[in-house]
């Protein structure tokens, strides 16, 4: 059976495709119980040295730090304290905490060389503050995926993309943020959700 790992995968919108598939989906999540510094990673390591295969990796990394829609509080969150609360780890800024995750994705994806990997994020600074990362792949709107707003999302990693799409009409223009601005915990996870539409053109052309 193959396995996916999802990272920051709190809905499963994204790898809900891949379960109704009969893969063995491993969903990681801070809202999940799991973090990705404590426990992610732990086991990612101990998963490599039992010699554990998983064939892909997705990761939807949180995108506050990084969108180009909140370029103007970068400079602020440069010099904003880390609000993470796990253990033994600590950042000196929210910034640092943001490249931190990624760096974890990109450390697991080296220990396990999956067929295919992917991470998500909406357009903005990611590749030009860790340059590792590569640049996007491509990007894409809802709209090509049979949603009728726009959110405009890169796609950094190895992975298919040729993906078939379902173009629909822009019928709300930034959904998102007019339904979902503020920095409520609440309106943050809302804009965060995966398209659906989005999510099976994925898993058609990554199998």
């Amino acid at each position: 059976m193959k396995t996916i790992l999802s990272l920051f995968d709190y809905t499963g919108n994204w790898s809900r495709p891949y379960k109704d598939a009969g893969y063995n989906v491993i969903q990681h999540d801070i809202k999940l119980g799991v973090d990705i510094f404590s426990d992610t990673i732990p086991s990612a390591i101990a998963d490599q040295i039992d010699g554990n295969q998983v064939h892909g990796i997705m990761a939807a990394v949180p995108c506050t730090d990084f969108a180009g829609s909140g370029a103007r509080w970068w400079k602020e969150k440069e010099l904003q304290p880390a609000d993470y609360n796990g253990k033994n780890v600590e950042f000196d800024s929210t910034i640092e905490m943001s490249m931190f995750f990624v760096f974890s994705v990109l450390f697991i994806v080296e220990l396990f060389n999956p067929v295919w990997w992917v991470i998500e994020n909406p357009v903005g600074r990611m590749h030009r503050l860790i340059p590792e990362i590569g640049k996007p792949r491509m990007y894409f709107n809802p709209t090509d995926f049979g949603h009728p707003y726009t959110k405009r999302t890169a796609l950094y990693g190895d992975f298919n993309t040729n993906l078939q799409k379902e173009y629909a009409l822009n019928l709300f223009g930034s959904e998102m943020w007019s339904k979902y601005g503020g920095k409520s915990e609440r309106t943050k996870a809302a804009r965060s959700v995966t398209p659906t539409g989005f999510a099976r053109a994925f898993f058609n052309a990554n199998p």
